[in-house]
């Protein structure tokens, strides 16, 4: 009995000093304030979040990895007291030579973020899986999410009109219920993607809405400093309502180009047009084919003061950033790094030069007896900083100013609008 209690303690001592994992934990501390001023009122609004996270890693062999990592949240707004969330709860392991010399496999599964190359299309926390193989030059991903376990308030997943009308609504528990399917092929320079989404709620939902994404993208390296960043996609869809199906079909687009210069005080600058519209044409030719809104399965945050949805829309987007003080030796002051941007924004002029008729889209107070393409100029600025290894801050404000007027977009009532954002981050 002896021998074979000390042969079980020997493997338990090896077992623990072959897989001994290293660890780490700590507290994250945000609070965002946001204050903007239009048409109507003022309004403000201020969320402040406590976070908790923990993590285990271990480094095997041929420098691999194994990873988990957990983060839980409590989260206060004024419309919503109290939220408690679990942020983050990934499995990620990294396995070399996989497939011979310089390839990978790395392999993340629970609760995670998930994106398009664009981040135009998806870029939302979700729960699944995803592969990437890894090659010289190279890689390919594959993904699949669902997004029917997230909190109504943390789910960004907005596609059909029920989904925008729950996205307020404090009696709505989960988010939406879909299915998100991804794969991708290729390099920073060029790569192609396909997505998909599947509407999950069945005979509940008033409308059934299933999109699919085909498209390129890439960044490509013109210089040392600069680079050229494209896009191009076209979706598919169908919108079931009762017993009827309707196909959809739309399309995104986006050229710019990207500078960096690190000698130049870390400067950083970007121009970049962005384009979502619908194949009008295919409309006159096809029965049951419908013109419609390009539909992102995460709508993004185009601006600061003026966000509308990124349909049936056309935008120029520059900005330029600095760290005038990037030489200087206090970690302080060397991070500083103020920043300016614009955004000009414009309707989908396609429909306008096929039929007359000017491009709908979904924001407040247009002018019903306009055609006009221009809606309206925002200008922003700000400063971000890394006041402490712990601590960050960043402050933006913007002015959105609109086209107003008999003829223009906007009615005249439609006043200037202001922004202002502060967020304040600390780690513990």
């Amino acid at each position: 009995m002896k021998p074979i209690v000390l042969v079980l303690a020997g493997l338990i001592l090896f077992s623990v000093s072959a897989f001994a994992l290293q660890g780490d934990f700590g507290v994250n501390l945000d609070s965002s304030s946001f204050l903007s001023s239009g048409v109507v009122d003022t309004n403000a609004e201020s969320e402040y979040k406590a976070a908790v996270w923990g993590e285990l890693f271990q480094e095997t062999d041929q420098g691999g990895s194994l990873d988990l990592i957990a983060q839980g949240s409590y989260r206060y707004t004024a419309d919503r007291p109290y939220i408690v969330d679990l942020d983050l709860l990934r499995f990620s392991g990294l396995f070399p030579s996989a497939f011979g010399a310089g390839t990978a496999v790395e392999l993340k599964a629970g609760r995670l973020n998930f994106n398009d190359a664009t981040k135009l299309i998806l870029d939302q926390t979700l729960d699944g899986v995803q592969i990437n193989l890894l090659f010289s030059g190279f890689q390919i991903r594959l993904a699949g999410a669902y997004s029917g376990l997230l909190l109504n308030p943390s789910s960004n997943v907005r596609i059909s009109a029920d989904d925008y009308l729950e996205a307020n609504d404090n009696s709505v528990f989960f988010g939406p219920k879909r299915i998100i399917t991804e794969a991708f092929i290729g390099s920073d320079g060029f790569a192609v993607q396909a997505l998909a989404q599947f509407d999950m709620r069945g005979n509940t939902g008033g409308e059934i809405i299933n999109t699919q994404y085909l498209g390129i993208a890439g960044t490509p390296r013109l210089s040392p400093n600069f680079y050229l960043p494209y896009h191009l996609t076209a979706s598919y869809g169908q919108s079931t309502v009762g017993n009827k199906t309707t196909n959809l079909i739309s399309a995104l687009a986006g050229l710019g180009v990207q500078f960096y210069a690190e000698e130049l005080a870390a400067s950083r600058a970007h121009v970049q047009v962005t384009y979502a519209t619908g194949f009008t044409p295919v409309v006159l030719l096809l029965n049951n084919i419908s013109f419609d809104d390009f539909r992102p399965i995460s709508p993004p945050t185009i601006g600061l003061v003026f966000s509308p949805r990124l349909a049936n829309l056309l935008y120029l987007d520059v900005g330029y950033s600095f760290r005038p003080f990037a030489s200087n030796p206090s970690s302080v002051v060397s991070n500083i790094e103020p920043l300016v941007a614009a955004r000009v924004f414009f309707r989908d002029p396609l429909p306008r030069l096929l039929s007359g008729a000017p491009a709908d889209i979904l924001v407040n107070d247009l002018n019903p007896n306009s055609t006009a393409l221009y809606l309206g100029t925002e200008v922003e600025a700000g400063v971000v900083a890394r006041l402490f290894s712990d601590l960050g801050l960043s402050i933006r404000g913007a002015v959105f100013l609109p086209s107003t007027g008999s003829s223009a977009a906007f009615m005249s009532n439609r006043g200037i609008g202001y922004a202002l954002k502060i967020d304040v981050s600390a780690a513990l």
